[in-house]
């Protein structure tokens, strides 16, 4: 059961470039596609992880204008960067923000061999050295907040604060005193996401025909759907989302799961022995913990660890709740 939650507590992959027309009138305007990499200051590299010519590279994006630095980790294992933007959208003339896309993933190609739970968390030092920070700001969301919380259980002395957007499980194995919190959990999200919901916009979609046959298009947007479902808490909010079999890797959980820690972990017992802030940040219908009631108990564990639940939003809740997480963020990273 453990391993069913905490893999496919996923980051989705999602890009939402804004465009305009352009008028007369010297007005602001939503940045094109065309010119939002500079609006925003994005660039990208790549880092090299030993010898330049030879050794395998990851992908670095860097986007915003401010001068206080923010690291994010997308989720997966395998999934791509592109949520991380969205999830920090209006926040780009604060901060200065660095995601990279994990070995393995989309624009991050490794050999097998070297993808391991172990060699994700060095990246982030990696990275952090290339940057020259001697502490970081990381904001992590699902998977990737479990590798926030094992960078900053092997190098604490290296932590600012961490930000754990819908974290997954931050105790792996699942603890035998809470598993009843997760049966209720999972019976909630069940009568949540009912079929009924599902089908009733398949069909508004004429996506539940057997002839004429579905377009490439038609089973996109079908797909997209049904991840709809299981992510958010509103699901006619599909057509926001951007995901796709190619921009997921999906071997990459596999390989990272099988170098997992042999105990597992228990980040929340870690955070009790740290003086860093934490932050936990969560929509109440998120699948992984419907009504907050698991992810409430663990930060009671921590004194110092703030906690937020944001109503009518599930997992991805940037999407269902752009401007509520939006003030959550910016007062947590504020404080």
């Amino acid at each position: 059961m453990k391993n069913f939650f905490v893999k496919y507590a996923l980051i989705p992959f999602i890009s939402i470039m804004a465009s305009c027309i352009e008028k007369p009138e010297k007005k602001w305007q939503e940045p094109s596609a065309e010119n939002q990499n500079e609006t925003l200051g994005m660039q990208s590299w790549f880092l090299s992880t030993g010898d330049w010519e030879t050794d395998p590279q990851i992908y670095v994006r860097e986007f915003g204008n401010g001068t206080d630095t923010i690291v994010l980790l997308h989720g997966g294992w395998g999934a791509e960067h592109s949520g991380m933007i969205d999830i920090i959208r209006s926040l780009e003339n604060e901060y200065k923000f660095f995601a990279h896309e994990q070995r393995g993933s989309l624009r991050s190609p490794f050999p097998d061999s070297l993808i391991t739970y172990d060699n994700h968390i060095m990246d982030v030092e990696l990275l952090r050295k290339e940057l020259g920070l001697d502490k970081l700001t990381i904001l992590g969301h699902s998977m990737g907040s479990v590798l926030a919380s094992a960078y900053a259980q092997k190098f604490p002395e290296h932590i600012q604060k961490l930000v754990l957007v819908s974290p997954a499980f931050l105790k792996n194995p699942f603890p035998d005193e809470d598993i009843e919190l997760l049966q209720n959990s999972q019976k909630a999200y069940e009568n949540f996401s009912s079929n009924e919901k599902l089908d009733k916009e398949l069909k508004h979609q004429n996506l539940l025909r057997v002839q004429p046959k579905l377009s490439s298009k038609e089973e996109t947007i079908k797909n997209r759907i049904n991840f709809a479902n299981i992510m958010l808490y509103d699901i006619g909010k599909w057509n926001k989302l951007n995901n796709g079999k190619a921009l997921y890797k999906d071997n990459v959980y596999g390989l990272t799961e099988r170098t997992y820690p042999e105990k597992g972990w228990n980040f929340i017992s870690e955070f009790k022995e740290q003086s860093y802030p934490i932050s936990v940040i969560i929509g109440d219908h998120d699948r992984f913990d419907m009504g907050n009631h698991i992810f409430r108990k663990w930060t009671s564990e921590v004194p110092r660890a703030e906690f937020t639940s944001i109503k009518r939003a599930g997992h991805l809740l940037w999407i269902d709740q752009p401007k509520n997480l939006t003030k959550t963020l910016r007062q947590t990273l504020n404080n």
